[in-house]
């Protein structure tokens, strides 16, 4: 009854006050409303999917489906009826609720939200933010608007998907502002459509100048009565595309500007959705009223069942495990090189005036691959997959004038096979199967094998089946999926290389050349899911466009462990920051859409780590890490330390010995991804090689006037070092402490005796120059165990059971060859980033620098 109410449109105190006056038992009505607040906060604290969201910010309100609901059942029935297996339901269904859950309130009297799904290409985006809708819509949205890339074949497969799964499961309760045939244009009196609570309203719309005005001024034309009582879901699907502002903020982009008037309205959330985030990841997000991600960041999990780059490609290995085990290192032997001389031949001339009289010719290549397509199609008949599309993409050239050229020389490469079965001339034929079939074995991926002999009684048919569609802006075929099974061999360019999904994709020939990370990966259509053939699928393109998928893998998985590592450090949307690895030959994206984008680079060299998280409540834990301090001090010099004031000491010209027996005893909390000892140590003893970091200073920040008690660190008896203070932040539901920052601006030069107020006014770059050549600096922070807040804010009692030993490490530039990995990252405001920051000011004698706060 409670969440009815809600669902109604009454917040939980307006709820909770008509339930009150409705039952009797009121401990009852207090049970129910707990227990709301309870099931809502645990559905926004779930570990999976992945995702960032500022929870100081966020209000607890979805607890998921509920008895009675009507629109998300129907859709898990249609789904479940349409072959998707438990686990796929599931990771449906706890990803869905995830997103919705971040989504504002629909009771709220007025919100406008901001939030980003990062999924793969051809992965299961659509069933995400269809499910989504789905759930909104039983728990209070009403109207729908999906923006649909800027071609019509994507808006037109979106709409019927979305009819197909929403509409038509309750046709009573969806009214469609657009149609399979038509974009939006003059739908109805907006009044009355927006003014009737039972009632669902989907648009899918182009974005298109056109279509986005009509939009807006449709919305404009109801009251504003009408209007607030209308929460409205705005799902942007390839939002990268076309939605990100290309000119200044004062002289927006047309669709950006439109796009951001759409969401003037007084109730509005906007969800993109893209595999490809690299330009979102770079808007601006000091504007409030643009598109960056504020609010929350989702990771959609990964399908078991998912072809995509790293399975394809392989990709490098990016964690301590992955390393050890070599588990991300090779990709499937699918892949198949075209030659120069062959590209040359595939790919029309440069001059427009050489292009009149070019005519692409069949190659080798591109006939071995029709071929084996024509053949893994059979294959595909054999194994039962006869009522299912198989499809061939052949993507060459961006031209789309000459992609009509190609049809006929692929229709005589038709004919030529058709001649060869009635000659029984299939020696060729039989071998490259046999060739094929050794390189992905069927069993490999627990498939079926085909035998040649098997296959070839299904080819004659398949060869009936087959036609080429050449599919651009300027031809008038459109590759449209019917109920019927078709063979289809697609020629085409940008229709076919943004969102449109190629049913049963099995062999692509790719020599397109683009040079940025979000062109290719979208051009990629060979991504997605081969049930039944997953061995049978292929790829030919260049070794150089094979280099750059294993690259783009590799920058892919980064970016989804970074918004992992971000979400344990409790790091926000607006702290955040992802990194995006550079490469020398490819733009990240489009110029225009980086213009908040700043250089970085990773590696220990030139790097300040510090400690943050802490299993505060493990007291062995806790334990070891005080013992090895204790010991580095000792063997540091003990009491002989150098007193630098205010509860400071520091040891000069330790051994790179006695660090890497510390940092081998010493326990990094696992969360904390920058901090895994053993590649710390590893970097540290290669510098060694390089004559490099053989020596450290190694620091004690302590208080001198001991108000929060001292702790002996082997520093004598005499002199205990007095305790700091570092509260932790709150976090629901998290099982260790954050204390968000340990280090002080100060710190970096904690060895050099510079005097604080001459610290204060020195930026990073300038402080990080004056760190002596080839010399580390650790320092121990020891923090007392019962560390309070020192202000009001998101800060609560550390309690832990032990005091903690917090590390800082400051590496100098590296001298000579380092393995350093270039970045971009977006250049975040300041904000109230310095709201965080908890640190006792006698502790720091200094200002946090902000600049180090807002992000990596």
């Amino acid at each position: 009854m409670f969440v009815g109410l809600l669902r109604g449109g009454n917040s939980p105190a307006q709820s909770e006050e008509a339930l009150r006056d409705l039952v009797k038992d009121q401990d009852a009505v207090t049970e129910a409303v707990a227990r709301y607040k309870k099931i809502a906060e645990n559905i926004i604290t779930a570990r999976e999917p992945d995702s960032l969201v500022d929870k100081t910010k966020l209000v607890p309100w979805y607890t998921g489906a509920r008895p009675g609901d009507l629109f998300w059942p129907a859709l898990h029935n249609k789904l479940e009826a349409g072959g998707f297996d438990e686990d796929s339901l599931n990771s449906v269904d706890a990803a869905s609720t995830k997103v919705v859950a971040y989504l504002p309130p629909p009771w709220q009297p007025q919100f406008s939200g901001r939030g980003l799904v990062l999924g793969y290409v051809q992965s299961g985006k659509t069933s995400n933010f269809t499910a989504v809708a789905a759930k909104a819509a039983d728990a209070g949205y009403r109207l729908f608007i999906v923006l649909s890339g800027l071609h019509n074949n994507l808006r037109r497969q979106t709409q019927l998907r979305l009819q197909d799964q929403l509409r038509d499961l309750d046709k009573s309760r969806w009214h469609e502002l657009t149609s399979d045939v038509a974009d939006f244009g003059v739908p109805g009196n907006a009044d009355v459509l927006l003014s009737q609570n039972d009632l669902r309203i989907l648009a899918v719309v182009k974005k298109n100048k056109l279509r986005l005005e009509n939009l807006i001024a449709w919305l404009s034309s109801a009251s504003d009565a009408a209007r607030r009582n209308c929460p409205i879901l705005v799902i942007d699907d390839e939002a990268d595309q076309a939605s990100v502002n290309t000119k200044d903020p004062e002289d927006r982009a047309v669709i950006n500007k439109l796009i951001i008037a759409l969401l003037a309205q007084p109730k509005v959330a906007y969800v993109g959705y893209t595999a490809t985030p690299f330009a979102n990841i770079f808007i601006d997000p000091s504007i409030p009223e643009d598109l960056y991600p504020r609010d929350f960041v989702v990771d959609l999990p990964r399908p078991a069942d998912y072809f995509g780059p790293e399975r394809i490609f392989g990709r490098e290995p990016l964690t301590e495990e992955e390393y050890e085990s070599g588990v991300a290192a090779d990709g499937l032997d699918v892949v198949r090189y075209v030659g120069d001389a062959e590209v040359r031949d595939l790919r029309p001339p440069r001059k427009k005036a050489d292009r009149a009289l070019w005519d692409p010719s069949v190659t080798a290549s591109l006939r071995t691959s029709l071929r084996y397509f024509l053949m893994a199609t059979a294959a595909r008949r054999v194994r039962g997959q006869a009522g299912k599309h198989s499809s061939m993409l052949i993507h060459t050239t961006q031209l789309a004038d000459l992609h009509t050229r190609y049809k006929a020389p692929i229709m005589g490469e038709i004919a030529t096979v058709r001649k060869l079965l009635v000659s029984g001339d299939t020696t060729e034929l039989g071998r490259l199967w046999s060739d094929e079939c050794a390189k992905v074995p069927a069993a490999s991926v627990g498939a079926t094998p085909v035998t040649f002999d098997q296959l070839l009684a299904h080819l004659p048919k398949v060869l009936d089946d087959a036609k080429v569609i050449v599919d651009n802006y300027l031809s008038d075929e459109r590759l449209s999926y019917t109920s019927t099974p078709q063979v289809v061999i697609a020629v085409g360019g940008n229709t076919l290389s943004r969102g449109l999904t190629l049913e049963g994709l099995v062999v692509s020939f790719f020599l397109r050349s683009a040079s940025a990370y979000d062109t290719l990966l979208q051009m990629g259509r060979w991504f997605g899911y081969r049930g039944g053939y997953a061995d049978l699928p292929r790829i030919w393109t260049t070794p150089e466009l094979a280099e750059y998928f294993q690259f783009l893998a590799t920058v892919e998985a980064e970016i989804r462990i970074d918004v992992s590592r971000y979400e344990r450090e409790d790091l926000t949307p607006a702290e955040f920051g992802l990194r995006i690895r550079t490469h020398p030959k490819l733009a990240i994206t489009s110029a225009l859409k980086m213009k908040s984008a700043t250089d970085s680079q990773v590696s220990y060299s030139g790097r300040r780590l510090q400690t943050i998280l802490f299993e505060h409540r493990d007291e062995a834990w806790l334990g070891r890490n005080i013992d090895a301090a204790f010991e580095l001090v000792v063997a540091s010099g003990g009491s002989s330390a150098e007193q630098l004031g205010r509860g400071r000491y520091i040891y000069r010209d330790v051994s790179v010995e006695l660090i890497d027996r510390f940092l081998s005893a010493y326990q990094f909390h696992p969360d904390s991804q920058d901090l895994v000892s053993s590649r710390i140590r590893q970097y540290i003893l290669g510098q060694n090689d390089n004559g490099e970091l053989a020596r450290w200073n190694v620091g004690i920040v302590g208080r001198l006037d001991r108000a929060w008690g001292d702790i002996k660190l082997g520093s004598g008896s005499k002199n205990p070092i007095g305790l700091i203070n570092r509260a932790a932040v709150r976090a629901i539901a998290k099982p260790h402490a954050n204390i968000k920052s340990l280090m002080s601006h100060e710190d970096r030069v904690f060895d050099l005796g510079l005097a604080p107020d001459v610290v204060k006014e020195m930026k990073d770059d300038k402080l990080q120059s004056l760190r002596p050549s080839g010399i580390g600096l650790l320092i121990l922070y020891p923090i007392n165990k019962d560390s309070v807040p020192q202000r009001a804010g998101n800060r609560i009692p550390l309690n832990a059971v032990d005091h903690v030993i917090g590390v800082g490490l400051v590496f100098p530039d590296a001298l000579k060859a380092d393995t350093k990995v270039n970045y971009k990252t977006v250049v975040l405001p300041l904000g109230d980033v310095d709201e965080v920051e908890d640190i006792d000011p006698v502790d720091m004698d200094t200002e946090p620098n902000l600049d180090e706060i807002a992000g990596p």
